[in-house]
Parts: C-alpha cells; sequence; structure tokens
C-alpha cells in the first residue's frame, strides 16, 4: 500500500462524499483508516463562495 493517496483514490473519496457516504465506508472501499479520509478531505476541502444575483456573498452561516 501506498503512503499516500493516488489520484485515483482522490476521485473515489470525491464520487463517494456526493452520494452521501461516511469516512468509514470510504476508508473500507479503500482499504485506508477513516481518519486519513477525514483529513484528506478536511486539507483539501474548501467553501464555494457564491451569492446570487443582487445578493453578496455572506460568509455568516
Amino acid at each position: 500500500m501506498s503512503r499516500f493517496l493516488s489520484y485515483e483514490d482522490r476521485l473515489i473519496i470525491a464520487q463517494r462524499l456526493q452520494e452521501s457516504a461516511s469516512f468509514g465506508e470510504i476508508g473500507k472501499e479503500l482499504g485506508r483508516d477513516r481518519t486519513t479520509i477525514a483529513k484528506e478531505v478536511k486539507k483539501y476541502s474548501y467553501d464555494k463562495k457564491s451569492g446570487r444575483p443582487g445578493y453578496p456573498y455572506n460568509p455568516c452561516k
């Protein structure tokens, strides 16, 4: 097993997150620990800043 996640692994993670799979389910599928998946998602995810026409972006949630 490689130390780093491959591009294909990252594509699977992205696809499974779109399907609302848990980190544990994704980890079992890839043969990795769920914390590895969670750290990868946290490290490389970002919030998409968008607003509706006529309304500014509001970062408050």
